[in-house]
């Protein structure tokens, strides 16, 4: 080694803390993103992929986090559930990742979620519940908490006496059923039948769907995403069943025009679900703050990817948001991040306006603190506000 290259080695050493590579180039902060790339919720994975990849190059054209680049390494879980512990394996020890974004099944996540504690590794959920038991994990999207309340008083104020509730039975899916039929209960309305059924693999819901008829429910709940939801619309009116149906968040997983291709547009026509602002900012007054936000956003995706984000798939939003979210807690846990002080910046993130439309906010007894749930209509084929 020269005089230069041991100077340069010694600068490195003393000045950058470890910043430095043989090169004399900076390091990246490494971020994991494990996600359901292909499957039957390969919607939420690649449009969240795409919503996460534009704030990355957007915070990297402005110089990065702490004159740091970002660098996300991509996994696919398949949408199975068996695969994602080997692969959170392979991001925390072998690459070493800051962070991980996803994944998108509940049911994964809260397999992997031990393992981020104990790696002390931040995980920026990308489904909408929390693991039972993660210190490390942060919601990014209304949790059942957030979401029913929003839901259960749309119904009564349009005149709901009875409901039932259909729920997938991943993790997420009977959770919010549950607390479904908690609010349901709360708010006077009487919950006569539940029902359940795998989103991946059913595609007769007759059964279910004649009992609610039996029981006379005025309304139907529905959990769930993929496929599955367009076949229980098509079969509810192939029944002469006139209920009225409401969706989750993640009921529109599949698309829109998924969504009428499966089911049909007549039977499809009028469905409510709920939902973030994203969806339906096209229909929020042009001067709401949220209507310009969301719009510079999906200029941006535009410019990036030729198309435009399909409205109902809020999770492109989401992940952008998560990209910020990330970055701005990197910034305030300085240079010499880590999993324990990004954990800590992220729970003093207070009042964080993200694309999605809604607000963010944690401390260090509440993970989830997500507000701004709205809800939409299935109206002409497309996507409009009825409540916010």
């Amino acid at each position: 080694m020269d005089l230069r290259e041991l100077a340069r080695a010694g600068l490195c050493a003393a000045i950058s803390l470890g910043l430095c590579t043989a090169s004399g180039a900076a390091d990246t902060y490494k971020i994991g993103m494990l996600t359901s790339l292909s499957g039957y919720v390969a919607n939420m994975g690649l449009g969240g992929r795409d919503g996460l990849m534009l704030a990355v190059e957007e915070i990297n054209k402005r110089g990065g986090v702490n004159g740091r680049k970002l660098e996300i390494v991509q996994l696919n879980d398949e949408s199975d559930a068996t695969k994602g512990v080997p692969l959170a394996v392979k991001l925390i020890e072998g690459e070493n990742v800051l962070a991980i974004v996803g994944p998108v099944r509940s049911d994964i996540t809260e397999a992997v979620a031990p393992m981020m504690t104990k790696g002390k590794v931040v995980n920026m959920v990308g489904s909408t519940i929390l693991p039972t038991k993660s210190d490390y994990s942060f919601a990014t999207a209304p949790t059942p908490e957030e979401e029913a309340p929003a839901a259960i008083a749309f119904l009564k104020q349009n005149g709901a006496k009875s409901v039932a509730i259909l729920s997938a039975i991943d993790v997420w899916a009977r959770t919010l059923g549950k607390t479904w039929a908690e609010e349901a209960k709360k708010q006077g309305l009487t919950v006569v039948a539940a029902e359940s059924y795998n989103s991946a693999t059913d595609k007769n819901f007759i059964p279910q769907l004649s009992k609610f008829k039996a029981a006379k429910a005025d309304w139907i709940l529905v959990t769930g995403a993929g496929p599955a939801a367009g076949l229980i619309l098509k079969q509810k009116a192939e029944l002469g069943y006139d209920a009225k149906l409401f969706g989750s968040t993640t009921f529109p997983v599949a698309g829109i025009a998924a969504l009428i291709d499966i089911g049909g547009l007549a039977a499809v026509e009028g469905t409510y679900f709920a939902a973030t602002p994203f969806s339906v900012w096209d229909t929020f007054p042009k001067d709401d703050p949220r209507a310009k936000t969301i719009g510079a956003f999906r200029e941006a995706f535009k410019a990036k990817y030729g198309r435009d984000p399909e409205q109902a798939q809020w999770w492109v939003a989401q992940n952008y948001d998560i990209g910020m979210l990330l970055a701005a807690a990197m910034t305030k846990a300085g240079p010499n991040v880590t999993g324990e002080t990004l954990k800590a910046a992220l729970e003093a993130t207070q009042g964080h306006q993200g694309v999605l439309g809604v607000t963010y906010g944690y401390d260090p007894a509440r993970h989830s603190g997500v507000s701004g749930v709205v809800v939409a209509q299935i109206k002409d084929g497309k996507v409009v506000l009825v409540s916010k």
